[in-house]
């Protein structure tokens, strides 16, 4: 095999198994449950909104409930990417392109849809600006925006659209994903504008976050949730520092 086709084979290959499920979640749990570990010790003053709105449908169980509910879902969650990363058995070596890559798309992300609607940032921080934050707040919070945010709106409600229109109106593949993405980035955009803690809502906000959106849908659809959420954790926390450093 020549040296070009067997880089095309890699290269092939990393784009097949990078996508897999199963190896997604295996990479974001130890995410999650970082994040988890965190809000525990550091009883942050204030939280991603995605994670508020998912805590505060589980909040209004009786608290033994959802402490069990919580662990669960992380077991559940493991237990589930476990058994789809050995059905498929992928290679978790490929962790540290997955990483490499969704750092890149973060680096490519900020230049071009800054320039194309004004630089607002993908996450609400307007919650984390009082004159006496920690000064490790605004990274917390950018991990909660790469993670429950990605959960929610790519993950479930992208995934969840798609496999109901594909499933229950038969819809071909490519169109359930076009209608799937455009109603997951407006739900996202929206997001950003509800609540006390909302952005004020104009046309500018409203369409960098449906275009953001978007791109982030595309990416979830063709690279997978690992790619995105680490993509997402990336972008936000190199716009945080940015702001520390400017």
């Amino acid at each position: 095999m020549k040296p070009a086709t067997a880089i095309r084979s890699q290269v092939a290959v990393y784009l097949e198994e990078s996508r897999d499920i199963g190896l997604s979640l295996l990479m974001v749990l130890p995410l999650l449950l970082a994040y988890e570990i965190a809000l525990l010790l550091l009883a942050p003053p204030v939280r991603n909104a995605a994670d508020l709105a998912v805590s505060g449908l589980m909040a209004r169980l009786p608290p033994e409930l959802f402490a069990w509910l919580r662990r669960g879902l992380m077991l559940l969650l493991l237990a589930l990417a476990i058994v789809l990363a050995r059905r498929r058995a992928p290679s978790v070596a490929r962790a540290r392109w997955i990483l490499l890559e969704s750092l890149a798309f973060a680096l490519l992300l900020g230049p071009l849809v800054g320039f194309l609607l004004g630089g607002f940032g993908l996450s609400m921080r307007a919650q984390a600006e009082a004159a006496d934050a920690p000064a490790w707040l605004p990274f917390l919070l950018s991990v909660g925006a790469g993670l429950w945010e990605e959960l929610v709106f790519r993950l479930a409600l992208l995934g969840g659209v798609a496999l109901l229109l594909v499933r229950g109106l038969k819809l071909p593949a490519p169109g359930a994903a076009t209608v799937a993405i455009a109603v997951s980035s407006l739900a996202f955009a929206l997001y950003h504008h509800l609540g006390a803690h909302g952005e004020p809502l104009d046309a500018a906000r409203f369409a960098y976050r449906a275009l953001a959106g978007t791109i982030l849908g595309v990416i979830f659809v063709t690279r997978g949730l690992a790619v995105v959420v680490y993509m997402h954790v990336f972008y936000d926390v190199l716009c945080d520092l940015r702001a520390l450093h400017g």
